[in-house]
């Protein structure tokens, strides 16, 4: 059972996906990023935070109780190009829509905000997930710490502005 609200965020069920909108907020989506994305490798907390992150369009996954369940950021890396990095899901929320519904939001934005190519470097355990929505495999990436292989995806968001029109 799904349903969704477009507006700030969008609803899939019981969760509501929408920026941090404070201080303890944006604390609980850093903390999730690291102990997802930084944590199971044993970097130190603040590892999960670059450059981008005052310019960047951040969304977050909220259940019905408060609780964080996924995060996810954008950021434009040229006129008509951005790039998502820092998507996870909690484990025990995963194959339930969440990190498809965080997906189009950010997209939405993109192409709202005038992006034509979404770029990203996703790990080979989520490489069928962009797969399965539109990102096209361009080439293996980076190693993250040495360990983690990346493949850099991309995605043609003309369609999708298409669609919004």
């Amino acid at each position: 059972m799904h349903r969704t609200r477009t507006a700030t965020g969008a609803a899939i069920g019981s969760v509501l996906i929408r920026r941090p909108a404070n201080e303890l907020e944006f604390d609980a989506y850093y903390s999730l990023r690291w102990k997802m994305l930084r944590k199971p490798w044993n970097q130190p907390a603040g590892s999960e935070k670059d450059e981008f992150e005052s310019e960047a369009f951040h969304l977050g996954a909220w259940t019905e109780s408060g609780d964080l369940i996924a995060v996810g950021r954008l950021h434009r890396i040229s006129e008509n190009c951005a790039q998502i990095r820092y998507m996870a899901v909690d484990p025990s929320q995963r194959s339930r829509g969440v990190g498809t519904a965080m997906l189009r939001e950010l997209e939405s934005f993109a192409v709202k905000s005038g992006v034509r190519e979404i770029k990203l470097n996703a790990r080979q355990e989520a490489v069928q997930f962009y797969l399965a929505n539109g990102y096209e495999l361009v080439r293996p990436s980076h190693r993250l710490f040495g360990l983690i292989q990346h493949f850099e995806m991309q995605k043609q968001m003309q369609a999708t502005a298409d669609r919004l029109e």
